[in-house]
């Protein structure tokens, strides 16, 4: 059989999905090359670049003579994470990192955006107001802060943004329906108070309405973990 990269990346794609449903957790023994091709009908070859890569992020570990298997969370790369369903306390965990890197990137945003970049966060906060009867609410509530990292100009916060970006959609799952709509909420009131301090280039300001934004989402995630209904 021959090898496509195509083939690679629907490898990658279907342990992604076993380790996100739970039949692979962290510790697990994955299938053999041997029962990727015959379960799957692909080549060995894609199956070896499959694992390679995850195994390169640390999604998954290799042992000489006894198998592959789903890397622990504690060891996964920052990148490799992505591939995982978060639990209540690694999302606090991302939280308490937000605490401090939405907060500078929010001051440096005041320094550094340019006009075209502030009426993009208006208009990104807009969106977010008019779709709050539905789920694209939570989207351009993390775009929002997704533009202000890339006003900064800065490459790397860039790239950090963009994992932060691709988890924090996650964090819903772990909120009743009240409770999100207690964090769609909280986020109208502050970012409209983070989108005013930026017009008036007061960053202190600006960076205060954001920690204070996201130290009220970490209580309320507290909460949602002691809660009977954080789960539906």
């Amino acid at each position: 059989m021959s090898y496509n990269h195509k083939a690679s990346e629907e490898i990658v794609d279907f342990i992604t999905s076993q380790i996100q449903s739970g039949v692979w957790k962290p510790g697990d023994k994955i299938w053999s090359e041997n029962e990727f091709c015959a379960k799957l009908n692909v080549s060995r070859i894609a199956v070896r670049d499959a694992i390679a890569s995850l195994t390169a992020i640390s999604v998954l570990r290799k042992a000489r003579g006894s198998g592959t298997y789903v890397e622990n969370m504690d060891s996964v790369s920052l990148e490799g994470t992505r591939y995982f369903n978060l639990e209540l306390s690694d999302v606090l965990e991302l939280m308490e990192f937000r605490y401090a890197f939405d907060t500078y990137c929010t001051e440096l945003f005041v320094e550094r955006a340019t006009p075209e970049e502030i009426d993009e966060l208006e208009a990104c906060y807009q969106e977010m107001v008019r779709h709050r009867d539905s789920d694209e609410k939570n989207y351009y509530s993390n775009r929002f802060h997704h533009l202000i990292a890339v006003g900064t100009k800065n490459k790397f916060i860039i790239k950090i943004a963009d994992y932060l970006n691709s988890n924090l959609l996650s964090h819903q799952q772990f909120l009743s329906q009240a409770e999100r709509l207690e964090n769609y909420r909280i986020g109208v009131i502050y970012h409209k108070k983070i989108l005013q301090a930026i017009r008036e280039k007061d960053k202190e300001m600006a960076g205060i309405y954001c920690r204070y934004h996201i130290r009220l989402g970490m209580e309320l995630y507290k909460k949602s973990q002691t809660s009977p209904k954080a789960c539906e």
